[in-house]
């Protein structure tokens, strides 16, 4: 029997257990002092085998840490609650809205205040009329779709219309 005790506490240390094997087996070793040397004498050679190194630890190590940690004071501060100033949030969001009306305004009333300005400038002779039949020439010539059907050039349109007759 103790043998198999043995053995057991070997696979718990080499992970090698079930976990109800294991559960079954660290109950055995709670309620026994000299299981537990046997567990920790276990773990000791084991820890020696996988790394060469041994740090010793005193068995009341963990006792020792749980009562000073009880004996830390406790206190209990209040949660700073975060306020929100909302007249000060409110004011800057008005301010945003007044802000974007006043520049979307100013750009209507420019484009209000002459909605043809091409135009006119061309009607008082500011540029001659041959100037902009040129420029309308060369738009017509740079967006001429027989340009790209009939011409041997490498560029190609940026979308294609298929058609089909319907009988």
């Amino acid at each position: 029997m103790q043998e198999q005790f043995n053995e057991k506490l070997s696979q718990f240390i080499d992970d090698e257990l079930d976990c109800e094997q294991a559960l079954l087996l660290l109950k055995s070793v709670q309620s026994d002092e000299l299981l537990k040397d046997k567990l920790r004498r276990y773990q000791i050679v084991s820890q020696v085998l996988k790394s060469n190194e041994y740090s010793p630890v005193s068995s009341d190590f963990a006792d020792k840490i749980h009562q000073q940690i009880r004996q830390e004071p406790i206190y209990f501060l209040p949660n700073k609650k975060l306020s929100v100033n909302w007249q000060k949030a409110g004011l800057a969001i008005a301010a945003s809205i007044v802000l974007a009306v006043v520049w979307v305004s100013s750009k209507v009333d420019k484009q209000m205040s002459s909605p043809f300005g091409t135009v006119e400038i061309v009607a008082h002779g500011k540029i001659p009329a041959d100037a902009m039949n040129a420029r309308f020439n060369e738009y017509l010539q740079a967006h001429d779709n027989a340009l790209y059907v009939n011409s041997m050039q490498t560029a190609q349109p940026y979308a294609r219309v298929v058609g089909y007759h319907q009988e």
